[in-house]
């Protein structure tokens, strides 16, 4: 019966639509015929398959929708932030350490505008400079982002706030009791000194192109704000269908606050995005003068390789 079957039409299309099939009696062939063998005996085993062409990051840039490219890049590599003067080491006790952050500082400055020129001048023709508007945006950014959070206004967190800072605000309000409430309010900015007087000071400007993307770059800006600001909780109580009662938990607490907010604008394709806030920064210590980025008389290929090994050495 086996071998009427194997010689009838049933048998044939079986074979011949079967791919495992076919293989397996190709096999049966080759190992069942001496001449056969012996011709395959130098062709290796193993045949190494070239693997399909991975999509460039513009090619897969393109695919993106605007609401779909990423906005958590980090803090750009050797960004400099200056302490304030209280924090910074002293010039009789750490002279070296203490000029060198001097001198990281005019030289971060400098290096920081030629790149912002050449970044709106040069990579992108015609793009304006937006000095002005930097201490406005962080001040709008920076007074939005408290008020939402603490009204727990995750649409608004999601506007102003880049994802990975977004996300976490969020969770935070999520962790909430249902019936507290928290209030925040700045009072003043606290012009002094550290912020040349007016609250609100920028401590660095870097842009940067993005490689692969044409017409595409980001932009990051540090600035130091010096204000007092008052938060408290309260609790809500329902006492009838409509009636509403807030108890306080936690008196009004007020405090002068010092902090470093990391604005970042992208550009994709030709297109600019909003400032948004990237998160906090802290200042540059003596600590991070053995970062490869701030270690003087390196080339920028040594300072790249040297953040690559150091980052390699994390894993």
């Amino acid at each position: 019966m086996a071998s009427t079957l194997s010689k009838g039409p049933v048998f044939t299309a079986v074979r011949s639509n079967n791919v495992v099939f076919q293989l397996y009696s190709c096999q049966c062939r080759f190992f069942s015929h001496s001449p056969q063998r012996s011709a395959m005996r130098g062709i290796p085993e193993n045949i190494a398959i070239k693997q399909p062409a991975q999509p460039s990051m513009a090619t897969r840039g393109m695919g993106l929708s605007r609401s779909e490219l990423p906005q958590d890049i980090g803090l750009l590599p050797g960004t400099y932030v200056r302490p304030l003067w209280r924090d910074m080491p002293s010039i009789f006790q750490q002279p070296q350490e203490r000029l060198q952050l001097e001198w990281l500082w005019l030289k971060s400055g400098f290096q920081n505008f030629l790149g912002l020129v050449a970044y709106c001048k040069w990579f992108n023709s015609g793009l304006p400079l937006r000095l002005k508007e930097r201490r406005q945006a962080a001040r709008e950014l920076h007074q939005r982002m408290y008020s939402a959070f603490a009204k727990g206004d995750i649409g608004t967190l999601r506007k102003v706030c880049c994802t990975g800072l977004a996300n976490n605000l969020s969770s935070r309000i999520a962790n909430r009791p249902r019936d507290e409430k928290v209030s925040w309010s700045l009072d003043k900015y606290n012009r002094t000194p550290a912020t040349l007087l007016t609250g609100i000071r920028v401590l660095s400007d870097r842009a940067t192109q993005i490689p692969e993307i044409p017409d595409s770059g980001v932009r990051q800006v540090v600035v130091r704000i010096t204000s007092k600001q008052s938060t408290g909780k309260s609790r809500v109580v329902k006492t009838g269908k409509s009636e509403v009662s807030v108890e306080s938990t936690a008196p009004p607490k007020q405090q002068d606050c010092t902090e470093y907010i990391v604005l970042q604008k992208l550009r994709w394709y030709g297109e600019d995005e909003d400032w948004r806030i990237w998160g906090h920064a802290t200042p540059t210590t003596v600590e991070d003068l053995a970062n490869p980025m701030f270690v003087s008389g390196l080339t920028l290929a040594e300072r790249m390789e040297a953040m690559k090994e150091q980052f390699q050495g994390k894993k």
